[in-house]
C-alpha cells in the first residue's frame, strides 16, 4: 500500500503539496517530521502535516520524497494543530510559521554539495560529456569534498547550474549531499534547584474576596480557559505572580508575552529572583548563540518559566498550564510581514490545543477583548485606581505658537526648581508643509505617493516610507519655482523653539532621526537620567524605552494627529498612546502635565488626560455600535501589490468579481488606491470586506485569493477569544 506525505514549505506558499513516502523512509515519515522534497526543478526543506493511504485523484502525478531529516517530529500533533489553526486564521503560510518554530541550528538552511561520482570521472576522463557537464565535471574533479551550488553558478557564469546537476544526477554522474544539522543537545545537568520564593504583594482585600479564586481553579485542575485581568500595572503584575505561583506549582510551566524587550528582561531577572528557579528569555534581537542556548535549556526541561516577545509564542515549553499575555493593548503583538500573525490570538489557540489557561491583562484593553470579555464572562476587574490629577488641558490652535504661554511659564517653573521634563510630538521633523512659491504644490516623492517632510538640521527633504532625500534648495520638479517652507509641528522645530526660550539648557530629541541605532538611545537616555538633559523631547518611539526616569512635568502636544489616520481604531490609538506619555509624569502631589490640543477637545483625549478607561470605552463602544465596526462586525483589509498599474487595475477587477459572489452576506469596498498609493515603486490597491460573522470573509477569501497571482497582504479586525 502505498504511503502519501502531504508536506507545507517555509515560502510564502498558501497551499500544502502530496508526496509519495518511499518505503525506506516510511517509519520516520509522520506528521511533524522534516523532510527534503522536489518542488518544480530544485529540492527544498519542507515539513510533514499530514500522512495517509487515500490515492490522489485521477490522473495528478505525485512525486516522491527524497529525504526524512528527522527520527522523529520536531514537534507533536498538538503543536500542529495549532499553527495549522493560525496558518488558516491569518492567510499565512503554514510553512513559514513552522519554519520560526525551530532552533536556529535546524532553521538554517541545510548545507548542500555536489560531489563528482567514479562514473562521471571516467565520463570526463573519457571525453564523453557535453561543454557544459565537461566544465562541472572539471570543477569537482579538483574538489574531493564538492562544491555547493553557489560555488558552481559563480564559476559558470550563471548557467542554469541546477538543472544540470539534476540531470547529472540522475545520470550517476554526480552525487548531491546534504550536511543535516543536528537538534539541540539537551545541556548537562545542573545543581539542584532551590525552593520557590515568592515575595507576594497582591492587597490582601483581593485575596480575600478571591478575586482570582476561578483562575486559580482553572490552572490547578488543568480545565484550561480564557480570562481577562483588567487593572493597574501595579495590581496586575502581582496578580500575574500570584497566577505563575500556582502554575508551577502544579508541576506546570508559564509561557509569558508581552510587546517589548526591555520589560520582559526585567521581568525575568525578577522571575529568577522570586522563583529560584531557571527561567528563560527569548525575543527577536538576541544572538544566534543565545536564542540556541534558550533552545537547550529548554529542551532539557528546567524551565518552569518563559518570557519573550510575540516569537516566544512558538518555543517548544513543556507542558504549559498558564500563558500570560501581559500590555493585551499594544500592536506589537502582531506581526505585519510574512508570516502575519498575531500573538494575542495565538496564545488563546495554543492555550485550547494545550489545555492551558490563557489570562490576558491590561490597564487600558482594547475594545474589542474588553467588550468580548465582558460578554463571555472573562473579565476580572482589579479595581479602579485614583483618576489621574495635575494635568492641565490647553487649548492650542495649529497657528499659534509651538510652545504655549502656559506650557514656557511651567517649563521655566520647573527647570528653577531643576528638575527634568520630558516633551512628547509625535511627528518627527521640522515641517509638514513644504510648497512651491510659484505653482503652491508640494514636492513628493518619486518612488512613493506621499510628501516629502522638511529636516531643518539637514536642509533636506526626505521621504519616511523609502528614505529618498533631495536637497531642499532645489527648485520645484513641475515650474521651478523656489520651495517655501512653513514651520510645522515637527520635533526638530520644538527643539528650535525650545532652544529660542531656554538657550542656555541642553536640549536632546529621540526620535527615528536621533536615536535610530542601539547605542545611541543608551547614550540619550543615560545622559537624561543623569540631569546632564533637562529636556528631552521624543516620539512614540520613547515610550517603549525602558529605564527612562519619570519627571516632574509631562507635556504632550497636538496629540489630534493621531485621530488623522483612517482607521476605525484610531480613538483606541489616541487614547493608548496619550496615556502612555502622561504615564511619564511621576506619581507626586508636585507632579504636573500639559496636554497641548486644538479645540474642541477630543473625548478619547480628555479620558486620558483624566486617566478614566471606562469613560473612554462608554463612549467608543456606542460609536462602534452605531457605525457597527468590530466588535460589532468582522472586518478585513486586502492590499494587491504590483510594480505595473495596469495589471494591478486587472487584477483588483478581477477579485472584486470573485468577491462580490459571496453578497449580500458580504460587503466589498473598493478597489481603491490604498492611502498611500505607493512605496518604492510599488502601487498598492486596497479593498475592506465586511461582514456580520468572520466565517464569511474566510470563505471568501477562500475560494478568490488563490485566483489572483500578485503579491497580498490580509489583515483582518481583532478577535481574541472568537471559537
Amino acid at each position: 500500500m502505498t504511503v502519501f506525505a502531504r508536506v507545507v514549505f517555509p515560502l510564502p506558499l498558501d497551499q500544502s503539496f502530496l508526496y509519495a513516502v518511499p518505503e525506506a523512509c516510511r517509519a520516520a515519515a509522520k506528521p511533524g517530521a522534516r523532510v527534503v522534497a522536489p518542488l518544480g526543478t530544485r529540492r527544498q526543506n519542507g515539513f510533514i502535516v499530514a500522512v495517509t493511504t487515500e490515492p490522489p485523484a485521477a490522473g495528478v502525478k505525485v512525486k516522491e520524497l527524497i529525504q526524512v531529516l528527522d527520527d522523529r517530529p520536531f514537534r507533536d500533533e498538538r503543536f500542529l494543530e495549532f499553527t495549522g489553526r493560525l496558518s488558516a486564521e491569518f492567510r499565512s503560510s503554514w510553512g513559514e510559521i513552522l519554519q520560526t518554530a525551530l532552533p536556529p541550528s535546524l532553521a538554517g538552511k541545510t548545507k548542500v554539495v555536489v560531489v563528482l561520482t567514479a562514473a562521471g570521472r571516467e565520463a570526463l576522463e573519457g571525453g564523453k560529456l557535453g561543454p557544459k557537464a565537461r566544465l562541472l565535471a572539471g570543477l569537482l574533479a579538483v574538489a574531493p569534498k564538492g562544491r555547493s551550488p553557489l560555488f558552481l553558478r559563480r564559476k559558470m557564469g550563471g548557467a542554469d547550474v541546477s538543472g544540470l546537476v539534476a540531470r547529472m544526477e540522475k545520470a550517476g554522474l554526480v552525487a548531491v549531499e546534504r550536511m543535516l544539522a543536528s537538534p539541540p543537545a539537551p545541556p548537562k545537568p545542573g545543581g539542584a534547584e532551590a525552593s520557590v520564593q515568592l515575595g507576594l504583594a497582591f492587597p490582601e482585600a483581593l485575596r480575600e474576596a478571591g478575586v482570582l479564586a476561578p483562575v486559580e481553579s482553572d490552572i490547578v485542575d488543568g480545565r484550561g480557559g480564557a480570562w481577562y485581568l483588567f487593572g493597574s500595572d501595579r495590581l496586575r503584575r502581582a496578580a500575574f505572580q500570584t497566577l505563575v505561583r500556582h502554575a508551577v506549582a502544579a508541576s506546570g510551566r508559564v509561557l509569558y508575552l508581552h510587546p517589548e524587550v526591555a520589560p520582559v528582561e526585567s521581568l525575568v531577572a525578577g522571575f529568577k529572583a522570586d522563583y529560584g528557579r531557571q527561567a528563560v528569555i527569548f525575543h527577536g534581537r538576541m544572538t544566534e548563540k543565545q536564542r540556541e542556548d534558550a533552545w537547550r535549556v529548554l529542551k532539557g526541561g528546567r524551565a518552569a518559566l518563559v518570557a519573550g516577545t510575540r516569537s516566544a509564542l512558538f518555543l517548544e515549553t513543556g507542558p504549559l498550564r498558564l500563558i500570560a499575555v501581559d500590555d493585551e493593548q499594544e500592536e506589537s503583538h502582531f506581526q505585519a510581514e510574512s508570516p502575519s500573525y498575531d500573538a494575542r490570538r495565538g496564545a488563546w489557540l495554543r492555550a485550547r490545543s494545550e489545555g492551558a489557561v490563557a489570562v490576558f491583562g491590561s490597564s487600558r484593553p482594547t475594545v474589542e477583548a474588553f467588550a468580548e470579555a465582558r460578554r463571555l464572562g472573562f473579565l476580572i476587574d482589579l479595581g479602579i485606581e485614583p483618576r489621574r490629577t495635575g494635568v492641565t488641558i490647553v487649548a492650542h490652535t495649529g497657528d499659534a505658537p509651538i510652545i504655549s504661554r502656559e506650557l514656557e511659564k511651567r517649563l521655566r517653573a520647573n527647570l528653577d526648581k531643576g528638575e527634568p521634563a520630558i516633551l512628547f510630538l509625535n511627528r518627527r521633523g521640522y515641517a509638514a508643509q513644504v510648497v512651491c512659491s510659484a505653482c503652491g504644490r508640494a514636492p513628493r516623492c518619486p518612488r512613493c505617493d506621499i510628501a516629502l517632510v522638511y529636516h531643518k538640521a539637514e536642509d533636506r527633504l526626505i521621504c519616511h516610507y523609502c528614505d529618498f532625500a533631495m536637497d531642499a534648495r532645489r527648485g520645484c520638479a513641475d515650474c521651478g519655482g523656489e520651495m517655501a517652507v512653513r514651520r510645522g509641528a515637527g520635533t526638530q522645530a520644538v527643539e528650535e523653539e525650545l532652544a529660542r526660550l531656554f538657550p542656555k539648557v541642553r536640549i536632546a530629541r529621540f526620535d527615528a532621526d536621533t536615536a535610530s541605532k542601539p547605542e545611541d538611545r543608551k547614550r540619550i537616555l543615560a545622559d537624561f537620567a543623569k540631569g546632564a538633559i533637562p529636556l528631552l523631547i521624543g516620539t512614540q518611539l520613547l515610550v517603549h524605552q525602558a529605564g527612562v526616569p519619570k519627571v516632574g512635568l509631562v507635556a504632550v502636544l497636538r496629540p489630534e494627529y493621531l485621530l488623522g489616520f483612517s482607521d476605525y481604531r484610531a480613538g483606541q490609538k489616541t487614547f493608548e498612546a496619550v496615556s502612555a506619555m502622561l504615564d511619564f509624569a511621576r506619581e507626586a502631589p508636585d507632579a504636573e502635565a500639559v496636554v497641548q490640543t486644538a479645540p474642541p477637545v477630543h473625548f478619547t483625549i480628555d479620558a486620558a488626560a483624566a486617566g478614566d478607561y471606562q469613560a473612554f470605552y462608554d463612549k467608543e463602544i456606542e460609536f462602534r455600535r452605531v457605525l457597527n465596526y468590530p466588535p460589532f462586525a468582522s472586518l478585513a483589509e486586502v492590499v494587491l501589490q504590483g510594480r505595473d498599474v495596469r495589471a494591478l487595475g486587472a487584477k483588483s477587477r478581477e477579485l472584486r468579481a470573485l468577491l462580490q459572489k459571496h453578497a449580500p452576506g458580504l460587503e466589498v469596498l473598493g478597489p481603491a488606491f490604498a492611502p498611500v498609493a505607493r512605496i518604492r515603486d510599488v502601487s498598492r490597491v486596497q479593498f475592506i470586506l465586511k461582514a456580520a460573522e468572520r466565517v464569511t470573509i474566510d470563505r471568501a477569501l477562500a475560494d478568490s485569493l488563490p485566483k489572483i497571482r500578485l503579491k497580498k497582504t490580509v489583515v483582518f479586525s481583532y478577535s481574541p477569544f472568537r471559537d
